[in-house]
C-alpha cells in the first residue's frame, strides 16, 4: 500500500511537472533590450526577430540607427542576440540555412548575411539605378535556398523581368538581369485573354512562373493557368497546365483567381469567387504535380456559401467592379482562406471569412471573423460581444489574452498556431519609459 501511495504521488508530480513544462514564458525588458521594440520580423518556420531601439518612435531613413535584434527560433530553443546599424529601412527574412537582412534606402541596398547564431558572414551593396531600376519597379524580392536574391520587376506594359544577384560573396553590384526563356508551347490559344507571367517563386530548386488565361478578361466562363518550371541556370524544365478547375453548375464570379504555392505539400492552391444558381460563393482547390502527363491532378476541392452575406456584404454582386478572389496564406500544410470584401492588407484587421484546411483538404474552421489568423486588434477582441474572435476561444493563449485586456497601452505583436498545434504569443507593453515583450509559447495539449 506504501508503495503504491508512493508510486500516485510520483505520477501526480510527474503530470504537474509535463503541465509546466508545456508553457514557457519570456520576459524582454527595455533595459535587457537596449531600447524600446519597435520592429517584428516573422521568419516563418524559422522563427522570429524582434527589434529595438533607444527611441521610442522609429524614425527609418536618412541617418544612422542602431538596432538591437533578437532572433528566436520557432519553439524559443534556439536565441541569438546582435546589433545591425542601418540608413535607410530594415526588413529581415531567412531560408533554412541563414537570416537575411536588408538595409533599403531608395534604390540602394545593403545586404548581410547572417548565421542563427547572429554572426554575419557576407556583407553586399546593390545600387539598382546601375541597372535602370527603380523603388516603385520592384514587385517583390524572393530569397532562395542557393543565397540568390531574385528582383521581380513588371515593366510598363506589364512584362515580367527578372534581376538577380548572389548574396553569399561580399563582391558589389554584381547583379544582372536574367535571360529567361520564354515557352514555345501555347495551352492557352483557344482562350480570348491571355495574361502577362507572373513570377511564382522557387521551389526544390525550381523557379516557377505561370501566365493566366480566360474566355473573356472580366467574366469568363472558364479560367486556366500556364505552369512553367526552370531549372537553377533557368532554363525551361517543364510545363504543367491547370485547367477546368470549376465545378459543373457554377461560373467564375470577377475576373480573377488566387493561385499559391503550398511548398510543404508540394501542391498549388486555387481559389476563387463564384457564382453557383445566382448566389454568391467561393471554392478552394488543392492540385498535386503530376509525373505522367502536363496537367495538375487535383486532390481536393471545396465550396462554400458566404456566410450572412447581407450582413457583412463580403461579395457585393451589384459593384461596378470585380470583385477580388480570396486571399491564400500557408502554414506548413495549412491552408488558410480569407474573404473580404475589397483587397486589404494582411497586417491590418478586416471583417472577412477565414477558413482553415488541413493538408487533406480537410475543413479545421470555417466563420465570419475579423481580422486574418494571425492578426488581432487587441481592443477590438477586448470588447469581443459579437464574438467575432471565436478562432482564439479555445486556444491556450486565450487564459493570458483575456487577463490582459486591463493592462494600459498592451498590443499583441503576434499569434501564431502551428499545423502540430503549438501556440505562440507575443505581447508588447509600451509606455514612454519602458517597453515589456512578452512572449509565450504553450506546447500542444
Amino acid at each position: 500500500m506504501l508503495i503504491m501511495k508512493r508510486l500516485i504521488i510520483l505520477l501526480q508530480l510527474l503530470t504537474i511537472a509535463i503541465v509546466a513544462s508545456a508553457q514557457t514564458k519570456l520576459v524582454i525588458n527595455t533595459k535587457s533590450a537596449g531600447g524600446f521594440c519597435n520592429s517584428y520580423f516573422d521568419l516563418g518556420e524559422q522563427g522570429f526577430v524582434l527589434g529595438f531601439n533607444e527611441n521610442k518612435e522609429l524614425n527609418e531613413g536618412g541617418k544612422e540607427l542602431l538596432h538591437h535584434l533578437l532572433y528566436y527560433s520557432k519553439d524559443l530553443s534556439k536565441r541569438a542576440n546582435f546589433k545591425i546599424t542601418t540608413t535607410g529601412v530594415l526588413k529581415i527574412t531567412s531560408n533554412k540555412n541563414y537570416l537575411f537582412v536588408q538595409d533599403v534606402d531608395g534604390e540602394k541596398y545593403i545586404f548581410r548575411v547572417l548565421d542563427f547564431t547572429g554572426k554575419e558572414l557576407f556583407k553586399k551593396k546593390l545600387d539598382l539605378n546601375l541597372v535602370g531600376l527603380t523603388q516603385n519597379q520592384i514587385e517583390r524580392l524572393h530569397f532562395t535556398y542557393l543565397g540568390d536574391v531574385v528582383f521581380e520587376t513588371y515593366d510598363g506594359l506589364g512584362d515580367l523581368h527578372l534581376f538577380s544577384t548572389n548574396i553569399l560573396n561580399s563582391k558589389d553590384n554584381d547583379f544582372q538581369e536574367i535571360d529567361w526563356q520564354r515557352p514555345s508551347s501555347e495551352p492557352l490559344k483557344s482562350m480570348n485573354f491571355k495574361g502577362e507571367w507572373r513570377f511564382i517563386g522557387q521551389h526544390m530548386g525550381y523557379y516557377i512562373i505561370a501566365r493566366k488565361g480566360a474566355n473573356s478578361q472580366f467574366n469568363p466562363s472558364a479560367i486556366a493557368y500556364h505552369i512553367t518550371f526552370y531549372d537553377e541556370d533557368f532554363q525551361l524544365f517543364r510545363e504543367l497546365l491547370l485547367d477546368n478547375f470549376l465545378l459543373p453548375g457554377s461560373s467564375l464570379l470577377g475576373k480573377d483567381v488566387s493561385l499559391s504555392l503550398n511548398t510543404t505539400t508540394q501542391s498549388f492552391i486555387v481559389s476563387c469567387l463564384i457564382n453557383r444558381a445566382g448566389a454568391p460563393a467561393f471554392m478552394t482547390a488543392s492540385f498535386g504535380l503530376g509525373k505522367n502527363n502536363n496537367l495538375l491532378l487535383r486532390s481536393w476541392q471545396k465550396e462554400f456559401a458566404i456566410k450572412e452575406n447581407s450582413k457583412y456584404g463580403l461579395v457585393d454582386m451589384n459593384s461596378v467592379g470585380a470583385p477580388v478572389p480570396p486571399k491564400v496564406f500557408h502554414k506548413g500544410s495549412q491552408v488558410i482562406v480569407s474573404v473580404a470584401n475589397s483587397e486589404f492588407n494582411p497586417f491590418e484587421e478586416t471583417v472577412n471569412q477565414l477558413l482553415v484546411f488541413d493538408g487533406q483538404g480537410n475543413v479545421l474552421f470555417n466563420e465570419i471573423q475579423n481580422g486574418t489568423f494571425e492578426s488581432l486588434n487587441y481592443d477590438n477582441y477586448c470588447v469581443d460581444n459579437s464574438n467575432m474572435y471565436s478562432r482564439l476561444n479555445k486556444l491556450q493563449m486565450s487564459t493570458i489574452l483575456k487577463p490582459t485586456c486591463e493592462q494600459q497601452n498592451s498590443d499583441v505583436i503576434d499569434i501564431d498556431l502551428d499545423a502540430a498545434g503549438n501556440e505562440t504569443l507575443i505581447i508588447l507593453s509600451l509606455d514612454t519609459k519602458k517597453s515589456i515583450v512578452t512572449i509565450y509559447r504553450f506546447a500542444k495539449k
